[in-house]
């Protein structure tokens, strides 16, 4: 049996300020978010060149991309979003998991933050 090699990048605690929700005050005021993302990806070269693997400020920077560009009532179509863009942009990836968590919620109770989390395997 040859050797498993599995490749991960985890993009943690990353903030972003989005328009996202269904009551009007989250949709005019705005608010915080916070994304954690989890791949796992196809990589075995020995080039030591990032452009043969995935450069996580590209990827950041399509993550925020897809955060800002279009405001969504539900954080799971955003996550959906965030998945299905990830992976036409990346094909070495056959496992993601987007966690996105809303620090301010609209309950009135002693709540910390909701979130919502999607997981897709290949």
């Amino acid at each position: 049996m040859s050797p498993s090699i599995k490749n991960k990048i985890k993009l943690e605690n990353l903030n972003f300020y989005g328009y996202h929700g269904v009551y009007s005050k989250e949709i005019k005021d705005g608010q915080e978010f916070i994304l954690n993302l989890d791949i796992s990806y196809n990589y075995n070269d020995s080039s030591d060149s990032v452009s043969k693997t995935i450069d996580y400020i590209e990827l950041y920077n399509l993550l925020k991309k897809i955060f800002n560009k279009t405001r969504y009532n539900l954080l799971e179509t955003l996550g959906n979003e965030i998945i299905n863009q990830v992976l036409d942009n990346y094909a070495s990836i056959y496992y993601i998991k987007v966690n996105i968590r809303k620090p301010s919620i609209s309950i009135e109770q002693n709540n910390d933050f909701i979130n919502i989390e999607i997981e897709y395997k290949k």
